[in-house]
Parts: C-alpha cells; structure tokens; sequence
C-alpha cells in the first residue's frame, strides 16, 4: 500500500512539475488570457484607484505591470500602482495565468471592486504568495483590496 501511494505522489509531482514549466513558455505563444481584449485604449491603475468611487462595479480595461502571480496554480496576480496593488482574480476560474507574466505590462478587461478581506482570506492569499509564517501570524484583523474579476488579460509587453 505504502509503495502504491508513494508511487501515485511521485506521478502526480512529476505531472504538477511539466505543467508548470509548459506555462513558463506560454507568454510568448499567447499574447491574452481568458477573452481576448479587443478594446484599443486602457486607464491607467493609479488613477482607478485614486477616482476608485467613478468606477466601482462598472467594466473597465485597466493598464499595469504584474506584481506577483498565485505560486501553486495561477489563480490570481497582483497589478502595482505607484502605491497601492489591486489583486485581479479571474471570471468563473475559467482560465490561469502564468508566473512568467511578473514585471510584464498588461491590459485586464473586467469588473472594478473594493473588497473587504476576511482574517482567513488575508492568511489565505499571504500563503499562496510564499509570506512567511510571522507575516501570516500578525494578521489579526480584516482588511481590504482594490480588485478587479477579470475577463480577460493582454500581455502589452
């Protein structure tokens, strides 16, 4: 039994492990993600964020450079504004994104939100970002995120 199970986990590694490196070469083979984004202007974050209130709930296609991408699967990155970040999750888990697209310029189409953080959440996504066990302990109360669901995201650069 304990061969089978050490046999299974070695296969699925071994699966885990080529997906991730074929996802590293995508960027370049795929210039979007999700639904292609057909719109020819976007508004820069900073000035969402700074006007967030002209634009909450309402579909934009907004313009920043990719701070950090989910390490485990993809399932979500974080855009960086001159000082603040705006997480971008994607519509329905239809689609990922690569780690490849850290530091890239993209375009992302969707819904603009600012969403209050659950203490669990907030540990949650420190953890998926490879904080460490301190910075996941001094989380003690909710917080909050600019974000956007996306429906699609163009690599730009």
């Amino acid at each position: 039994m304990f061969k089978l199970l050490l046999i299974s986990t070695l296969v699925l590694l071994f699966q885990s492990c080529a997906g991730h490196k074929s996802m590293k070469n995508e960027v370049t083979k795929k210039p979007f993600y999700g639904k292609e984004i057909k719109k020819t202007k976007a508004i820069a974050l900073d000035k969402i964020i700074k006007n967030h209130s002209a634009y909450n709930n309402k579909d934009v296609v907004m313009e920043a450079n990719v701070e950090k991408v989910c390490a485990k699967k993809g399932c979500w990155m974080t855009l960086q504004g001159s000082d603040k970040t705006f997480r971008v999750k994607f519509h329905d888990y239809s689609y990922f994104v690569p780690m490849s697209l850290i530091g890239k310029k993209v375009w992302v189409e969707g819904k603009v939100i600012r969403k209050t953080l659950s203490i669990k959440d907030t540990k949650h996504y420190l953890e998926d970002a490879g904080a460490s066990k301190k910075e996941i302990a001094a989380v003690t109360k909710p917080s909050f995120e600019y974000r956007i669901v996306a429906k699609g995201v163009k690599v730009v650069n």
